[in-house]
Formats: structure tokens, C-alpha cells, sequence
């Protein structure tokens, strides 16, 4: 079965990014060539012919999922959004919410990464005649495995821990200003691949008077940033709105305690576990932060039965299973559906599909072969 995964952690060609090696869609692209099927990995700006391929699996909506939707090859494709912030409140303008509801609507299958991200998509896009799954990101649960090297605040400073990206989604703002008002001792490192916002955090760092206790550590690789999570106390995530990070996982396989806002499928990825912030605000973060490291006990013992929960349900085999079979359904009533009702937007589709490659790198996309 010759599979194309196309994504935004792509850059042309299909080689990963610089900044960013392991993601769901590098992962995904592994197991299924380790599982025997050729795999091409493509940029959302590359050029493909289509029907070479028995299936294609478009991640983020950006200008190769719109492109694809208005394609007329039969080759079926699967969607995986990867953004719930639509759900979560967040504005999109109107040409997003037309280009997501367009590719939701004639996609042959779309991937939700929780049961709740999954009934908020029909219930908001009346998703009809298309496979519905919910598959969540798998992990290498033999990089991330239990072990705990924290001091849990004896004799040092309590340890805590951001990962993630340094854009305005992730709220690092307010994790800073609450960190400065934590009233424990403690120490922040910030772990990022993404350094987006990183100038204007350490002036925010350093006129709140903790430059001192906050350690900008940038990209780490997957070994350090294990080794990260067994030495930290506590994983810190304020983010306005998430599908289903991974870097909880990561914590959770590593038996370290979390703090989380509940948007997306947080809630349900967390079963329990950890700790959701109420309402997000600087105060409710620095006190859900005290009030963790003041009943740290509770957190330290569920750990382990933490870290079980996150190696049985969040494996890499998992993902890559339920993805080759999802495949193998698609491939199996190929050609692809094309809602009746949604054919006559392809012109318009396809226009704005250009207009957003234009806009994209500004580099004209060069035809990519299909992996024999």
C-alpha cells in the first residue's frame, strides 16, 4: 500500500524540519515503513501526482489539505487537524472557517486525536459519510519510561518545567508572572523549539525580578528532555488551546506530575491525573503551582500508576495499528467520495489553495515521485 503523509513539519522534499525532528506525522511515517509500506513524505507545498498513491493523510490545515480537497485525482485522503482552538473559543476569520469546514466536508476520513475533539467536530461541521476516528499521537514509551530523580523540594529549589513552543498560544506570559508569584521556592526551565517569542519573554523575565531562576534551555533531544522530565517536579502548561500535546504524555510516562488548562482533549488525556487549572488567570496558576507543591505527596504517589496508564494507552504500536487499518479501509473503496453538494467549490477551493501557496514560502513547488 504506497502511502503519502503530507504535513507542516515537512520542508520541501519531505525531509524533516530543522527545528523539529520527532512529531505524530514523523512518527506515523516510521511505523508504516517499518509495518512494509512505502511512505513519501510531502510539505504542504510540494507538488504530487495523486493517484501514484493508494492513500494520502493530510496533518494541519494549511495549503496542501485545501489543495487536496479540491483535487480530482480518486485517491482517498484522510484529515487530521491537529487544532482545536475553533473549539476552544479562539476566532478563526472567516476564510479559515470556510477552508476548514471544506475539507472536513469532502475529506474521505478524519483523525481526532480525543472522543471529545471527535463530537465537537460533528457537532459543529455535521461531518456525514466520512470515517470518523479518534486516534491519539503515540509516544516511544521506551525513550519516555518511568523513573523518578526529583528531590521533590528537600534540601533544593522545586524544579518546574515548560515544554513547548514559545508562541502566544502557550500563554508563557502568564506562566512567567505567575511563576513570580509563587510562593515556594522554586526554579523554572523552559524547554522550546520554537523561540518565537523568546526576546520578549526574557525582558518580561527579567523586569518581574527572576531572570535569575529562569533557565531558557531552547531545543533539547529526546534523551535530555526524558532526563528533564524524571529531575523536574512539576510540568507546567497554561496553553489557551491544545489537541492533545504530547509533551503530557511524555510527563505522564515519566511519572511526573502536571498542571494543565483543560481545553481540547486535555481532560481526557489527563483521566484523572494530574492537575487542570481552573481558570487560567496568573492567580489560579501560581496557586494551583503552591497548592501541588503543597500536597506533593498525593501527586508523587499516583505516579507510577500514571505513567502505566500513558504506556498502555498512548503507544507508538497503537497508532501506527489503527492507522494502517484506517488506510486499508480507505484503500479498499477507493475512489474517493466526493460529496455532491461540495463539488461545485472546487474552482473556489483551488483558487484560494493557490493564493495561500503564494503566500506560503514564496517558492514555486517542484513535482515530487511517489516512493517505489
Amino acid at each position: 500500500m504506497k502511502i503519502c503523509i503530507i504535513g507542516g513539519i515537512f520542508a520541501k522534499g519531505g525531509a524533516p524540519s530543522d527545528y523539529l525532528k520527532i512529531t505524530p506525522e514523523t512518527t506515523l511515517a516510521a511505523g508504516c515503513r517499518a509495518a512494509g509500506h512505502p511512505v513519501t513524505t510531502l510539505s504542504h507545498y510540494d507538488q504530487a501526482d495523486f493517484e501514484k498513491f493508494d492513500v494520502v493523510h493530510v496533518h494541519h490545515l494549511s495549503y496542501g489539505a485545501l489543495r487536496l480537497a479540491a483535487d480530482r485525482s480518486s485517491t482517498p485522503f484522510a484529515f487530521t487537524p491537529h487544532d482545536t482552538s475553533h473549539m476552544d473559543g479562539a476566532r478563526f476569520s472567516t476564510p479559515v472557517k470556510w477552508a476548514m469546514a471544506y475539507v472536513l466536508g469532502i475529506a474521505d476520513a478524519t483523525v481526532s486525536l480525543s472522543k471529545l475533539e471527535r463530537k465537537r467536530q460533528s457537532d459543529l461541521y455535521g461531518i456525514r459519510g466520512a470515517v470518523h476516528e479518534t486516534i491519539p499521537n503515540g509516544i516511544n514509551t521506551d525513550e519516555y519510561s518511568y523513573r523518578r530523580e526529583n528531590s521533590r523540594g528537600a534540601g533544593q529549589p522545586w524544579q518546574l518545567l515548560f515544554s513547548g513552543q514559545l508562541i502566544p498560544m502557550k500563554r508563557c506570559d502568564v506562566l512567567l508572572k505567575a511563576f513570580a508569584k509563587v510562593r515556594h521556592d522554586a526554579r523554572l526551565t523552559m524547554v522550546y523549539q520554537n523561540p518565537a517569542l523568546e526576546k520578549d519573554l526574557k525582558a518580561l523575565a527579567a523586569s518581574l525580578g527572576i531572570a535569575d531562576r529562569v533557565r531558557f534551555a531552547g531545543k533539547v533531544q529526546p534523551r535530555e528532555l526524558a532526563a528533564l522530565y524524571r529531575s523536574s517536579d512539576v510540568l507546567v502548561l497554561p496553553s489557551r488551546t491544545e489537541a492533545l500535546p504530547s509533551v503530557i504524555t511524555e510527563a505522564m510516562l515519566c511519572g511526573l506530575p502536571f498542571i494543565a488548562s483543560p481545553v481540547g482533549g486535555i481532560p481526557e488525556q489527563a483521566a484523572g491525573f494530574g492537575r487542570l487549572l481552573e481558570t487560567g488567570t496568573v492567580e489560579n496558576v501560581a496557586e494551583t503551582v503552591d497548592n501541588v507543591l503543597d500536597h506533593y505527596g498525593q501527586y508523587h504517589a499516583a505516579s507510577f500508576a500514571m505513567s502505566e496508564h500513558a504506556r498502555k494507552t498512548y503507544s507508538i504500536e497503537s497508532m501506527v495499528k489503527k492507522h494502517i487499518e484506517l488506510y486499508e479501509r480507505l484503500a479498499a473503496t477507493s475512489p474517493r467520495r466526493h460529496r455532491h453538494e461540495l463539488r461545485v467549490l472546487r474552482p473556489v477551493a483551488g483558487t484560494i489553495a493557490k493564493h495561500w501557496g503564494t503566500a506560503g514560502p514564496g517558492i514555486a513547488p517542484k513535482p515530487v515521485a511517489a516512493t517505489k
